[in-house]
């Protein structure tokens, strides 16, 4: 069979597409920076490792550390009354599923009241060079499929970097861990 005769299914998003995608982009950004810029950016890890955290081998645990930290940071968004960034939901999604969590939105459009995105969180160490560059990122045809099947569908990457240190707790002798997220980007 020649390429010529192949059937495409050609997806057509709706006319605010585009405004919908900027504006959960631009929201998952101000939330996450305002996070930061609060100080509500450290994830305490208490150990009985008299040396600390393993250094060398941290990356392979802070993706689901930083992961967490940013499903609670949209929770509590939610939970804030004010909640000035019209966030109405929130959803963790099981293992291997495309995303890590699922946002919704309230947002005035002619078709309908909400947005949603998928969200998959990826976390980079700032003080590694080599980190963040060929992470495990969800493949083209599962996106490219979703987005066959609903042309509207948005799908996002959060890259959170963080930075690791140790800190010696005088009342216990042991080492404190904190991973603190320090920068972003969607």
């Amino acid at each position: 069979m020649s390429f010529e005769l192949l059937d495409f299914k050609i997806p057509l998003q709706s006319a605010d597409y585009d405004a919908c995608s900027r504006f959960v982009i631009n929201s998952i950004e101000a939330i996450i920076s305002e996070a930061i810029h609060a100080g509500k950016n450290k994830i305490i890890i208490n150990t009985n490792l008299k040396l600390g955290l393993p250094m060398e081998n941290i990356n392979k645990i802070a993706g689901p550390f930083v992961e967490a930290w940013a499903v609670e940071v949209f929770h509590a968004v939610l939970e804030d009354a004010s909640n000035r960034y019209s966030l109405i939901h929130v959803e963790a999604v099981e293992r291997l599923h495309m995303a890590d969590v699922i946002l919704q939105f309230k947002m005035e459009r002619n078709i309908e009241s909400g947005v949603s995105a998928d969200v998959d969180v990826k976390a980079t160490a700032e003080d590694i060079s080599s980190s963040g560059k060929s992470p495990n990122i969800t493949s083209f045809a599962r996106i490219r499929t979703a987005y066959v099947k609903d042309p509207d569908y948005i799908f996002a990457i959060l890259s959170l970097k963080h930075r690791v240190y140790s800190s010696r707790n005088n009342i216990s002798g042991l080492m404190d861990g904190t991973m603190e997220v320090v920068a972003y980007n969607a």
